[in-house]
């Protein structure tokens, strides 16, 4: 027998019977899901997980016309490992495996992947393995660092796949047009996308602050057809992707990329027009608190504000600053109408997520 094949028992039919044919030995539990069917010379054959008995090949010959049953050499499925752990025992020393990566981010096909330091000589390892448990994932990227500077990007080495790191990636039925290395994006924000959606009202004006490619704009752009986004980003490819996002999502009649600096851009056009505005740079949102109040109305509105706060109490620590920081801008916090930790970021850190009505 040849390695990765299996004999087995197994049913023929013309190939334009094998659906029904397949369909068929599936609801008997018949079929044997770790061999592939194979066709050939016009006919389909199906492997099965026992022989059949001279009248069940009778039976089912009498409800599939030129059916056939054999024994016949299949190939066998090639099982994917189902987590990192899987796919790495017995190629990885066993105390290693207690130091694997818990989490990933997968944007697209780019797997984006932490590697302890433990696991640094193995990383080669490692990057494939990401690509044995996600079959859609052709390049693996291993953080070289933490998010830094005005554009809020990361170093990665490539690890494992073709090393393309520009790729499409989609979420609550958007598509967006990106590459990890030149603009900030995180999968991990998915939730939180389509939660912010969900809370605006038709006929608002919304300002997203640090827009990156569109993920909260073109979310709302989608969901609501009377609505006016501006998004905003100092990034220049971040704000080409996002140009390119809101044509492909077709939203742009509602969302409206604009590229520089917020806090200009807000002073230049866009002072009292805001019903909502969305401030998602967690590492300097507060900075910004003060043109984010004057870019709402003079009646009022709502401010999604982001940022990161240690534990203990993290989600107090930010309701205090962001009440500070609104007071100072000469106006008043009415209510929170939402307080959430959104995801961890280190130990006993929170990226939190704030919803405040602003008068």
């Amino acid at each position: 027998m040849v390695m990765g094949m299996g004999e087995a028992p197994c049913i023929s039919v013309p190939k334009v019977l094998g659906e029904e044919a397949i369909r068929l030995a599936i609801g008997l539990e018949l079929i044997d899901r770790g061999l592939r069917v194979k066709k050939r010379s016009g006919r389909v054959f199906i492997p099965l997980i026992r022989e059949l008995s001279k009248g069940e090949v009778k039976i089912l010959e009498e409800k599939i016309e030129g059916l056939e049953a054999s024994t016949l050499e299949f190939k066998e499925v090639k099982k994917r490992p189902r987590s990192l752990l899987e796919a790495l025992k017995g190629k990885l020393p066993p105390h290693l495996l207690a130091h694997l990566p818990q989490s990933m981010d997968v944007v697209g096909r780019v797997a984006i992947i932490e590697v302890p330091l433990d696991l640094v000589d193995y990383e080669d390892l490692l990057g494939v393995a990401v690509m044995e448990v996600h079959k859609q994932v052709e390049t693996v990227l291993a953080k070289l660092g933490a998010v830094d500077g005005e554009l809020r990007l990361r170093n990665y080495k490539v690890i494992a796949g073709v090393g393309n790191t520009e790729t499409f990636h989609r979420e609550h039925g958007c598509i967006y047009h990106l590459d990890p290395t030149e603009v900030y994006f995180s999968p991990r924000l998915s939730r939180e996308h389509w939660r912010i959606a969900r809370q605006v009202e038709e006929g608002e004006t919304v300002i997203d602050m640090f827009a990156g490619v569109g993920p909260f704009s073109i979310q709302i752009g989608k969901k609501h057809r009377e609505v006016k986004v501006y998004a905003i980003d100092i990034n220049p490819d971040a704000y080409n992707y996002l140009r390119e996002n809101v044509e492909k999502n077709k939203v742009q009649d509602r969302v409206f990329p604009l590229l520089g600096d917020a806090e200009a851009i807000i002073k230049g056009n866009y002072l009292g027009v805001a019903d909502r505005v969305i401030m998602n740079l967690p590492e300097r949102a507060i900075e910004f608190v003060g043109i984010a109040c004057e870019a709402l109305k003079s009646a009022g509105g709502v401010l999604h504000y982001y940022g990161f706060e240690a534990e203990p109490d993290a989600l107090g620590r930010a309701r205090e600053k962001l009440s500070k920081a609104v007071s100072n801008a000469g106006r008043v916090i009415e209510e929170f109408t939402g307080l959430r930790k959104v995801r961890a970021v280190a130990p006993h850190e929170w990226q939190v997520a704030l919803d405040a009505v602003i008068r």
